[in-house]
């Protein structure tokens, strides 16, 4: 039972809760043609990972031309009051 075909207990699942044979069927069969497998995930998560290792630096870019800036000002104020 344990090495069923996942596609087969999904069928028989929709059929347990009162769907239409050709329902189950249709469904289990519109999941199998849309389910990605190990490769395809694979490359989705290093392209999320890129693109999350691109925000940090933006991030981290941003970060430090704020303090930049405010070091900047302080330093100004600093050279106008003395």
């Amino acid at each position: 039972m344990a090495a069923m075909n996942p596609i087969l207990r999904l069928r028989r699942a929709f059929r347990s809760m009162g769907a239409e044979p050709e329902q189950a069927d249709e469904v289990a069969d519109a999941i199998d043609d849309h389910a990605y497998g190990r490769r395809e995930s694979d490359m989705r998560y290093a392209q999320l990972m890129a693109e999350y290792r691109r925000d940090m630096e933006r991030l981290r870019n941003e970060f430090l031309l704020g303090v930049l800036i405010i070091v900047g000002i302080a330093v100004a104020i600093l050279a106008l009051v003395n």
